[in-house]
């Protein structure tokens, strides 16, 4: 396997989690601490063995990127842990990281969780559940090249102790009527907030009978996104959201809207794995 030099730059510039004094700040009284955290999100879709995009990588593209990761001191952690980080609920490794799989592909599971498993590394899946939907309905189940994940593979991938479930959406995930989960210039606010309540709950509903978790956290399609479509996901319970924006998030215990706009960057197939590396820097 390809090996690579983790520059000193990256363990000191990168040092993921850590408790500032507040003293020190001149914002507290002396011995106060708070909490922030450099948050890496690297966005996968297709795990192909061939025609390798800019939305897909191979097996062995995904394992060399998981070792790397590894190596290079990041741990993999569920949204949830975020979540409760951000809440004060829980605590964060020294370097966190979060790996998605974004829209459901079958090959998912069927390349990435055994390498997952061999390495103990979590992500997170967000299928596209009128995705599964059809697969399911076609009868064109489990074939790694196309299929999206039926729901008893949903719980078989959360049952694994690897996978936690987002949301990204259930017909949403389109150019047309609509860009993702944009507004149509001729809806009224009003109808806009009915529509896209109906089709996101209508993927927790789906998620949630399967027997996993209600999925607490929701990526927009295509990373198309606004502030009444912020609004609306808000108030329907989800407690973080993704977009498509490359950059590394801060995020700060106690403060909900840190983890409201996070940044991930895709994971294209011609990237090298340490170009993946210096980008989460």
């Amino acid at each position: 396997m390809k090996k690579f030099l983790v520059l000193p730059l990256l363990v000191v510039a990168f040092t993921m989690c850590s408790a500032f004094s507040v003293e020190a700040q001149n914002t507290e009284p002396a011995g106060a601490e708070v909490q922030t955290c450099k948050l890496p999100i690297v966005m996968y879709h297709k795990v192909l063995k061939r025609h390798i995009s800019k939305y897909s990588v191979s097996p062995d593209q995904l394992r060399e990127d998981f070792t790397a990761i590894l190596d290079a001191g990041f741990t993999p952690v569920f949204m949830s842990e975020v979540i409760d980080f951000v809440e004060g609920n829980g605590k964060l490794p020294e370097k966190p990281i979060v790996i998605t799989f974004d829209d459901g592909y079958y090959n998912n599971l069927y390349y990435a969780l055994p390498i997952a498993k061999e390495l103990g590394v979590k992500f997170m899946m967000y299928p596209v559940t009128g995705y599964s939907k059809f697969t399911i309905d076609t009868k064109d189940e489990s074939n790694p090249n196309y299929s999206h994940v039926t729901w008893e593979q949903i719980k078989e991938g959360v049952d694994s102790g690897l996978i936690e479930m987002g949301n990204h959406s259930h017909k949403m995930h389109s150019f047309k009527p609509r860009f993702g989960i944009s507004k149509l210039n001729a809806e009224s606010d009003e109808e806009y907030e009915t529509r896209l309540k109906a089709d996101i709950e209508e993927a927790q509903t789906l998620i949630e009978n399967c027997h996993v978790p209600r999925p607490m956290t929701f990526a927009y399609p295509f990373g198309k996104y606004s502030a009444k479509a912020r609004e609306v996901l808000i108030d329907m319970g989800f407690h973080a959201l993704l977009t498509c924006n490359e950059r590394v998030s801060t995020i700060t215990k106690g403060d909900p809207k840190s983890i409201h706009a996070l940044g991930r960057f895709n994971r294209d197939g011609d990237m090298s794995t340490e170009r993946l590396l210096k980008k989460i820097d």
